[in-house]
């Protein structure tokens, strides 16, 4: 009875110490940074290492933001920035810019790994000829399979087709 006592407590121990390591990473730090400068509206030194943030009209841009739209999170910021016509998107400028920031910048490295692993699986011997576009048009599609299965295929068919008179002799409708 001790001896799976003390495998259960270390089972517990090792657990516990993964946990604090994926959630004390220096990147997850950073993100929360960034998004906590977007939910207060107050700017922080994480704003300084990117960048791709002008960080003056991000001090004027961003507490307008924060009058103008209510959000409680980096989704809510992102649906009202984009549900806003396109001159208030300009006036807006850097917002958009830290808000795309935290929705593309992984917060974990595994995020990242999966990418690679289905880069890997991709480009293998066979499609090696394989331009860049094409490339990352593909890995694209696969990392985003859920979205891709959502999609009506019989209204993209036809979307394409519709383009030019030619392929609607080629290929008729759906």
């Amino acid at each position: 009875m001790q001896y799976y006592r003390l495998e259960y407590f270390k089972v517990i121990d090792t657990a516990l110490a993964e946990m604090n390591s994926r959630f004390n990473q220096d990147g997850l730090k950073m993100y929360e940074q960034l998004e906590l400068c977007l939910l207060t509206g107050t700017i922080n030194d994480t704003c300084l290492k990117y960048p791709e943030i002008d960080v003056g009209l991000l001090r004027v841009q961003l507490p307008m933001f924060k009058m103008q739209f209510q959000y409680n999170s980096t989704d809510e910021a992102a649906t009202a920035l984009r549900s806003s016509v396109f001159q208030v998107r300009l006036l807006f400028n850097q917002v958009e810019t830290l808000i795309r920031l935290l929705l593309v910048v992984p917060a974990t490295s595994c995020e990242a790994e999966r990418s690679f692993s289905g880069l890997r699986r991709l480009k293998t011997w066979l499609r090696s000829t394989m331009t860049q576009k094409r490339l990352n048009s593909v890995a694209v599609c696969n990392i985003h399979s859920s979205y891709l299965d959502k999609l009506d295929l019989c209204n993209l068919a036809n979307d394409f087709i519709s383009v030019h008179e030619r392929r609607e002799q080629l290929f008729g409708k759906f």
